[in-house]
């Protein structure tokens, strides 16, 4: 409808028409003046700050070691039957060659290399996830790390490990042993221990770790100092990750160092069942 036409219309008619484009003109012109503005989050309190970044440590602990697993599995079962498939070819060639020697004696410098690739790939794995720890649980898996450490350090190390010690839940067996591992590290590279001392027990529906050196000890400016600073903040983040706690403490007449890992071990659904029919 033109102007001229909108004139000729009844009064009512233009009217509400006119009405309609003033408000359309309006309800336009106000957007454009005002823009939307984002909505904003409400700031978070240091507690609840706090919680978050426990979770995210707890669930990149958790991811690492998921991820640690699925590399020593694909070491075991691809590259592991892999390296036993060449070398039951190779010693098939070695035994069709004991007529060229020359030969023979090069094919067994390879089959010599190969053994070694052999023996590399099972450290690897092995450090990445001992398959005793899954397999055969902590006590054993501490017991496998401690004959396998004695293979390239002289240093004695005791242990004390329970053999009725409960079944411990996989994040908190994959927790203590990472524990164990990196205080016997610490007291190898940086405390110049002479000896070790491993132990652990259940207490009241706890399991304690406890690892004691005799080397030089700590210092309280520990946590400005690389990269023994890191490897304590690590086994301090496992244990709170579990809601469990670790402390660090001098030994006796200030000699050496304590730790000791106190982590919650949560009751298994099959002894809440067993509880619950009795």
């Amino acid at each position: 409808m033109t102007f001229r036409n909108l004139l000729r219309a009844p009064l009512t008619v233009g009217l509400a028409l006119a009405a309609v484009t003033a408000a359309y003109l309006k309800n336009s012109q106000g957007k454009s003046a005002a823009p939307v503005q984002p909505a904003v989050a409400p700031a978070q309190s240091a507690e609840d700050r706090a919680a978050d970044l426990k979770q995210l440590s707890h669930r990149l602990l958790i991811a690492n070691e998921e991820e640690k697993a699925r590399i020593a599995r694909d070491l075991h079962d691809g590259l592991g039957s892999t390296l036993t498939a060449v070398n039951l070819d190779l010693y098939w060639v070695q035994q069709r060659l004991a007529d060229q020697p020359a030969l023979a004696s090069r094919l067994a410098r390879a089959i010599e290399v190969l053994a070694s690739t052999v023996e590399m790939k099972r450290r690897i794995t092995h450090s990445l996830r001992p398959a005793a720890l899954d397999n055969l649980g902590l006590a054993l898996a501490i017991e496998s790390h401690v004959a396998e450490f004695e293979k390239t350090c002289s240093m004695p190390i005791t242990m004390d490990l329970p053999a009725d010690l409960p079944a411990l839940g996989s994040n908190v067996s994959i927790a203590l042993f990472r524990i164990y591992q990196e205080a016997l590290n610490n007291a190898v590279r940086h405390a110049g221990a002479t000896a070790v001392a491993v132990s652990l027990r259940d207490e009241r529906g706890a399991v304690i770790l406890t690892v004691t050196d005799d080397g030089v000890g700590f210092e309280n400016d520990i946590v400005g100092r690389l990269p023994a600073a890191l490897g304590l903040l690590m086994m301090r983040e496992r244990a709170a990750a579990l809601e469990g706690t670790l402390t660090i403490s001098r030994g006796a007449n200030g000699r050496g160092t304590i730790v000791t890992a106190w982590l919650p071990q949560p009751v298994h659904e099959s002894t809440k069942r067993m509880a619950g029919k009795a």
